[in-house]
Parts: structure tokens; sequence; C-alpha cells
């Protein structure tokens, strides 16, 4: 028998309506830098620096993130990949 405790899983942030960044109705707002938006021209995915969660039902910005990880998942937004292997 395992008797290890299980992984604490960290409640994202949500929005008053309880969306959270990977409901359909919540929309990422991504910011580039320069070297970003020549790579976009050219008609290559860059990576964001900084990402702002807002939905579109109650207009609220609920989260604004910089970590690498989470805007990885973004990049080539609306295809996120939530967690490896699922979809």
């Amino acid at each position: 028998m395992n008797d290890a405790p299980a992984p604490a899983t960290t409640a994202l942030p949500t929005c008053s309506c309880g969306h959270d960044r990977y409901h359909h109705t919540v929309n990422a707002e991504l910011k580039y830098g320069g070297g970003g938006w020549l790579r976009l021209f050219t008609g290559v995915s860059a990576q964001p620096r900084e990402g702002t969660f807002r939905c579109r039902e109650c207009g609220e910005a609920f989260e604004t993130t910089a970590d690498p990880t989470v805007l990885q998942q973004f990049r080539r937004y609306p295809y996120i990949d939530r967690e490896a292997g699922t979809r």
C-alpha cells in the first residue's frame, strides 16, 4: 500500500462568473516584445512576454501572468494543450 499523501492541486484564479483561464468564454490577451512582433509578422509563432485573461461574460480581467509554462500553452491560442497527453 502507498500511504503517500495525494499531491496538492492549486486552484486557478477565476472571474466573478467562476471561469478559469481554460474556459471557452475567457480570452487570452497576449503581449509581445519587439522580436515577438517581428516573428508574428513573418508568420512564425512567437512566445508572448505576458498574458492577461479576461472573461467575455463579466468583462473582468482576473489573471495576469508572465509564467513561461502558462504562456507556452497559449502561444498558439486557441489550440491549448492543458496537460501533456490530454485534449
